[in-house]
């Protein structure tokens, strides 16, 4: 009987697709085989979590700070995958850490690697010292005979790399092994790694024994590729939808249609959108998006920190927490769809409990557990949702694949802690172009071999696209914004009728923004503040609103605040929490939340340590004659200086804005009440991270005020007579009031 061996289980279900009535071949995924076919005699392996405990234990004595880590559990419980990879990788590539130490020429890693040996050698003799080993501390194993009773060959079916102790593995087996494997200009280099020297553009039969060549046939381009951008990233979402329909349209079958998500994060919003329930979802659903994981990632919150934002979300299970087994607090607050998912693992997690004594700590260590479970394929629809390793050694007539944007494809962890490129080409270790390169390849395969492939990337002043794209030799394509962005939603609401009959006049006091729209627009002052017509809040301005709320809330609290990270847990917890659906909070994370997180690194030390903070302040005061008034976003007030803020959200701030005065008030209102202190006034520019230092231009506002009496005149003969602005500016473009303006309403 033959084995065969597969990258994938959607592989393996893939190919018995169409094996009804047949004897099958033994089969299995590539992993699952080499992982036990081998046996270590006389050992038992440590559970991949508690083993952070016994590495923490062998950090004690040393000195970790030197590698960036600090040494306090919960801290160097995450950053210990960084080590254990380390160490992985090594024993994988069969490199002896001496090794590596040699291979650094410039002395520039020596006494990390030093350091990281010694890590090392105090795990290995706490493991022992318990009977315990680790998967890269194996010094000797046996090939599991028994597993290969019956198997006369083994056909693997490789669309990725072996490793040197893959290779070593298969070496030892006393059968014929064959491998099935394509070559492109993208993995040829790594192919020769551990076979033979291949042309790219070939698929191969090889033996793998003798490096024999059993069959050589030329991969045939068969693709139609469509390449378009978009400047928001949600626009994504409608250009799948209108994919998938067009590829139907077009006589492809739904279930031939699979949908790439370089980023497997963005199926949570597809799967908001699914609204007839088209879509599969490979990947499943993360318990971590349950109502259960979530509330116990608050409570770890809350007993770790104590913030209030935790303790709201809490506060109804603290006590059965504090007076319950822990496990059976978890159980009894799941419900039956969750209890089904984690009721083996939480049985499982029981025989760890005694070996903490902070229960607190135990909760961690469940959560991290919990963390990797994920509910089956969502939704049973006909197009499946993947991400790019699980479409690996699949053909789809139709592909669509979104986010091509440099820093997602290829996606490799740019951050080596503890090696750089030159000493691991000297190792004979994959480097970061090595495994780019792989990726690139998945990318390829899947490409080459659809009929029909709709790419998508998005173009913006953040983003930019995949350079791969140029590899593969395809054009940019063109921006669809104006096609794609009605797929999903169609904005219809009339606009109120207006006529001009109310008395126009200019109310005290007057504000920056009501002056701004008075020197723009007369007719859009007189729709917007003498008959009150609102207009349709667009998200950004309701962002800008909750925005404001939420930094408010958290220089209050700032005593509760002591890092960067807190500040914008706390800030992002205060929006999340207003936002009134999904579609918004996925707005929020695409466009602003990577920015707010580079405004609270820069931000953090002048809030937490002015002497005192006053936001969203009202006042009023008099120039001119005239009383003026203004909202101040935020004051930083310390002996001799005083910071005066306005935070905005727009994504085209335009600081030199001729009827832009808000700074101006600012200044002048600081003027009369701060006599003793320098004043600063600025902008914080929050989608691009800039905080903007702005002079106030008291002169040119002196000047217009002295006018106004004269512009109020001009203004009320345009509105009551009707007179049209003859010019139309580029405001009028995106006027809520353009169609009033025009009589059209």
């Amino acid at each position: 009987m033959k084995l065969k061996l597969f990258s994938t289980e959607r592989q393996i279900r893939n190919w018995l697709q169409d094996k009804n009535n047949t004897i099958l071949d033994k089969h299995q995924t590539i992993g699952e085989f080499l992982n036990n076919i081998i046996v270590v005699k006389d050992k038992k392996f440590i559970d991949k979590d508690i083993r952070k405990i016994y590495l923490f234990k062998a950090i004690q004595e040393l000195d970790i700070s030197k590698l960036g880590f600090k040494k306090e559990f919960l801290s160097f419980a995450n950053d210990s995958e960084f080590i254990f990879s380390f160490f992985k990788e090594l024993f994988l590539e069969r490199v002896d850490i001496d090794d590596v130490i040699m291979s650094d020429t410039y002395i520039e890693y020596e006494e990390h690697l030093n350091l990281l040996k010694e890590i090392k050698n105090n795990y290995s003799k706490l493991l022992f010292k318990e009977g315990y080993t680790d998967d890269f501390l194996i010094e000797e194993y046996e090939i599991n005979e028994k597993l290969l009773e019956g198997i006369e060959e083994i056909e693997i079916h490789l669309d990725g790399y072996l490793s040197k102790l893959d290779v070593e593995i298969l070496n030892k087996i006393n059968k014929n092994i064959i491998i099935n494997v394509e070559v492109s200009k993208f993995n040829r280099s790594l192919i020769r790694k551990f076979l033979v020297d291949l042309d790219d553009g070939y698929k191969y039969k090889i033996k793998f024994n003798t490096n024999e060549i059993l069959e050589k046939e030329v991969i045939s381009s068969k693709s139609d590729i469509e390449v378009t951008h978009f400047s928001k990233r949600f626009d994504e979402i409608n250009f799948v939808f209108a994919k998938i329909a067009e590829f139907v349209e077009s006589g492809i079958e739904a279930d031939k249609i699979a949908v790439i998500l370089p980023d497997e994060s963005f199926a949570e919003f597809l799967e908001e959108f699914d609204e007839f329930k088209n879509l599969n979802f490979a990947m499943g659903k993360s318990f971590t998006e349950s109502k259960l994981f979530i509330k116990l990632e608050a409570l770890y919150s809350y007993l770790t920190n104590e913030d209030e934002v935790s303790y709201l979300k809490i506060n109804d299970i603290l006590d059965n927490y504090q007076n319950e087994n822990l496990i059976e607090f978890i159980r009894d607050l799941a419900t039956n769809k969750e209890l089904e998912l984690i009721d083996e693992t939480l049985f499982k997690l029981k025989v760890f409990e005694k070996m903490f004594e902070d229960k607190k700590l135990f909760l961690h260590f469940i959560l991290e557990r919990l963390k990797e479970l994920s509910f089956d394929d969502i939704y049973s629809g006909k197009v499946t949702t993947m991400g790019v390793l699980e479409s690996r050694g699949i053909e789809f007539d139709g592909v669509i694949l979104v986010d091509f944007n440099e820093g997602i494809v290829p996606n490799v962890n740019s951050k080596d802690l503890f090696l750089n490129t030159a000493i691991r080409k000297k190792a004979k270790l994959p480097t970061r172009s090595d495994k780019e390169n792989l990726q690139k390849h998945y990318y390829y395969n899947l490409i080459n071999k659809s009929k029909k492939v709709a790419l998508s990337y998005v173009q913006n002043e953040k983003d930019i696209p995949s350079r791969f794209i140029y590899e593969l030799g395809l054009e940019l394509g063109q921006n669809q914004d104006e096609k794609y962005n009605e797929v999903l939603y169609k904005f219809s609401t009339p606009k109120n009728i207006a006529y001009y009959d109310d008395e126009f006049e200019v109310r005290n006091p007057l504000y920056p923004t009501t002056l701004k729209t008075l020197l723009e627009c007369p007719k859009k002052y007189y729709f917007s503040k003498i008959l009150k017509i609102e207009n349709d809040e667009e998200q950004n301005e309701n962002f800008g609103t909750i925005f404001h709320e939420s930094v408010q809330k958290a220089v209050e609290n700032k005593n509760k605040i002591n890092s960067e990270d807190e500040y914008f847990e706390f800030i992002m917890n205060e929006i999340y929490q207003k936002m009134n659906s999904k579609k918004d909070i996925y707005e929020i994370r695409v466009n602003f939340e990577d920015s707010i997180k580079e405004f609270c690194k820069q931000d953090f030390e002048e809030m937490k340590y002015s002497q005192k903070n006053e936001c969203e302040k009202n006042v009023n005061f008099i120039f001119e004659g005239i009383e003026l008034g203004a909202r101040i976003d935020r004051i930083d007030i310390n002996e001799k200086s005083i910071t005066l803020i306005d935070y905005k959200t727009s994504k085209s701030l335009d600081t030199t804005y001729i009827y832009d005065f808000q700074l101006t008030f600012y200044y002048l209102y600081a003027l009369q009440n701060y006599l003793d202190k320098t004043i600063k006034t600025a902008y914080w520019d929050i989608y691009k991270s800039e905080f903007i230092e702005v002079e106030p231009r008291v002169e040119e506002l002196r000047e217009i005020l002295k006018n106004l009496p004269t512009q109020i005149r001009v203004a009320e003969d345009i509105v009551v007579n009707d007179k049209t602005i003859k010019k139309a500016s580029d405001i009028c473009k995106y006027c809520d009031y353009k169609l009033a303006c025009k009589g059209e309403v």
